[in-house]
């Protein structure tokens, strides 16, 4: 009767098994939870590094800006006012494009677009029109919402002005930021906010630009930090710096 009672008491074989393979399928989950909250603390970290550098930069280059408008200031700024259409093209920009500009301005954006389109079939346009011309393209086509059409031709005018950058030819510095702009307008719209956030870094300190600049930086930023760690807007395709 006794050995009847402990064999009652005691587990049998399956149950034992039963409770083996819990715990090790317990450990496991542990682990990948464990492995889980060690990525994430390295992207926290990563995301952490990727503020400091971009909030250091827009500092540096507003700090940048607004030395070079004091100097503006106190020479006497005699410039043509400039007048913003749809509210990503800062017009006058080179002189070619004027007539485009004013046909935008007044609602007929298709002609504006065969206008400047006429402008980049003519041989050997300057380096400031090609790229100008490209940069109007993208952003009347950003307006239409061709987004993808939009980007491409500020990718475009983007690579013109780093080449004329590595000629040493005047302005292409200003051109290659102007290209930032527009290309962190057209990653904006994309809802790319991370890329679209380093693209106006790179362009903050582009004259007559800076509100603009500054308004859709932060813009990105708020939006950024709302997505997951692993969604595409989040990210930075190193391709594009």
């Amino acid at each position: 009767m006794a050995d009847h009672n402990s064999e009652s008491q005691n587990p049998s074989y399956d149950d034992l098994l039963g409770t083996i393979q819990y715990l090790i399928e317990d450990r496991k989950r542990l682990s990948e939870h464990l492995a889980f909250a060690n990525r994430t603390a390295e992207e926290f970290k990563q995301q952490a590094r990727h503020a400091q550098i971009v909030a250091k930069a827009a500092a540096e280059a507003t700090i940048l800006t607004t030395d070079v408008n004091k100097s503006k200031k106190s020479l006497g700024d005699t410039s043509t006012p400039s007048t913003w259409i749809g509210g990503s093209w800062l017009a006058p920009s080179e002189t070619s494009l004027a007539p485009a500009e004013k046909l935008w301005q007044d609602g007929h954006a298709q002609q504006a677009l065969i206008i400047v389109g006429q402008l980049l079939r003519e041989p050997a346009p300057t380096v400031s029109e090609n790229v100008h011309a490209r940069l109007f393209i993208s952003a009347l086509l950003r307006a239409s919402g061709a987004l993808p059409e939009a980007h491409k031709y500020a990718e475009d005018a983007l690579a013109i002005a780093r080449e004329a950058s590595a000629n040493s030819e005047p302005d292409a510095y200003m051109l290659a930021s102007k290209a930032e702009f527009h290309r962190g307008l057209c990653f904006l719209k994309m809802g790319r906010y991370a890329q679209a956030q380093w693209c106006l870094v790179l362009a903050s300190h582009l004259e007559g630009h800076r509100e603009q600049i500054e308004a859709n930086r932060v813009f990105a930023m708020e939006n950024c930090l709302e997505l997951g760690m692993e969604e595409e807007g989040r990210r930075i395709d190193l391709s594009y710096i």
